[in-house]
């Protein structure tokens, strides 16, 4: 049976770069999730796995090599069945007919996890899809505030990395010195997580134009995974220029 099984646990290496947290995020928070078709052939009781699907359980990726038909006629359920060799630690992952679904746990997965029923039709179709729609349209604000992130200033939020964020947008408006925050004249500096991933702790400017004016002004961050903080340079005067007319207002992180 042309069936290949990944163990994204230790296989989700690509050209030595680690793809499990992708390859984890398709797999979704349910741990399964069936990417392809099944189609039936003519108006019989047999169904057809076609080649291409792939099909996710828990820390596995099936890949379908070629069609694989089977008849339901006496049967209810196909499935995908796993079996686990614990000396080596090796899963191995067949198509199946069944009519009962095997609940027991092999290894750290299901030993059945269904993609067709008779009646019914595909299970578990894009349910890893969804969650990965639903993780790229996040967009959380996690700091909120009003900080000119002088030298000493330090805002800390959740390991936006370990979360699977992709970007991190710091937010700034303007500041009415002796007064407090603006709800205008903002910029927002959108940092890529993958950038801070070799890069984390080290010093960003940020440039701020300065409204009414061709002058520009700028903050200077070191921004990390789960912090960032601030630089005597972020409330000096320069060139006729406060630079404590501009505040970190909101940190977000999306995707």
């Amino acid at each position: 049976m042309a069936v290949k099984t990944f163990n994204y646990t230790n296989d989700a290496y690509i050209e030595a770069i680690d793809t499990r947290s992708e390859l984890g995020a398709l797999v979704g928070s349910a741990g399964n999730g069936f990417f392809g078709t099944i189609s039936q052939v003519g108006t019989t009781n047999s169904y057809t796995v076609k080649s291409g699907a792939v099909v996710f359980v828990g820390g596995l990726c099936v890949r379908v090599l070629s069609d694989e038909t089977f008849d339901l006629t006496s049967l209810k359920y196909i499935v995908v069945e796993t079996s686990y060799t614990a000396i080596t630690d090796a899963y191995t992952c067949i198509l199946k007919a069944v009519n009962t679904l095997d609940t027991a746990t092999v290894g750290t997965v299901k030993k059945h996890m269904a993609i067709y029923q008779k009646g019914i039709g595909t299970m578990n179709e894009g349910q890893g899809l969804t969650d990965v729609l639903k993780k790229a349209n996040r967009a959380d604000r996690i700091w909120n505030g009003a900080s000119y992130m002088d030298e000493g200033q330090r805002i800390n939020f959740a390991d936006v990395k370990a979360a699977g964020y992709q970007t991190l947008f710091f937010t700034f408006s303007h500041y009415t010195v002796g007064t407090g925050p603006d709800d205008w004249g903002w910029v927002i500096y959108p940092v890529p997580i993958a950038f801070l991933n070799d890069r984390t702790g080290q010093g960003h400017t940020i440039g701020i134009p300065v409204g009414g004016t061709t002058k520009t002004m700028y903050k200077y961050l070191y921004i990390g995974t789960n912090a960032a903080s601030g630089n005597a340079q972020n409330v000096q005067i320069l060139d006729g220029v406060n630079f404590r007319i501009s505040a970190l207002r909101e940190v977000w992180a999306v995707g």
